[in-house]
């Protein structure tokens, strides 16, 4: 029976959650980057260690991955923000929705009151599931926010869940 536990990465993990952040990137339909993003910018901003960075370990193989880090500098940094991927081959297990929850716990932690995502592609429905899972709440849309490269331009969400409560 397969087991999956999610830890801290570690310096050795980065280049596999750099894979799997390159692979969401390169489908073009959930993240806002695009193949003009280097490795360098993307560990520049995200993908390094001064983040949160966790992955999900699948007997031995990193099948997903979260990064957490402030919103927004300065008086704005009480407010987390995240970015969740996972393994295109094994989607559909739940995998998201456990990163999540597990990312909820971990900003709690980390002292942060709330936890936003400024950019979820309406298009995205696992996403959406996973995240009014977790208690994450639409508080906005931008019409037109996102161009999906299949189906042109769609609208995004913006989620937020209150760290202060329960």
């Amino acid at each position: 029976m397969s087991h999956l536990s999610i830890r801290p990465a570690t310096p050795a993990d980065l280049d596999a959650v750099w894979y799997l952040w390159k692979a969401v990137v390169d489908q073009k339909i959930y993240f806002p980057y695009d193949e003009t993003y280097s490795r360098a910018q993307m560990e520049a901003t995200w993908i390094n260690l001064d983040n949160a960075v966790f992955v999900a370990d699948l007997d031995g193989q990193i099948v997903g991955a979260y990064i957490l880090r402030p919103n927004q500098p300065g008086y704005g940094k009480h407010i987390a923000n995240a970015a969740y991927m996972v393994d295109a081959q094994i989607r559909g297990q739940k995998i998201g929705t456990q990163l999540c929850a597990h990312s909820i716990q971990a900003a709690k932690n980390l002292g942060y009151r709330g936890m936003q995502f400024n950019l979820v592609v309406s298009t995205n429905e696992s996403a959406v599931r996973a995240w009014k899972a977790n208690g994450f709440e639409i508080i906005g849309t931008t019409p037109g926010g996102f161009y999906h490269h299949e189906l042109g331009y769609v609208d995004t969400y913006i989620f937020f869940k209150d760290l202060t409560k329960g």
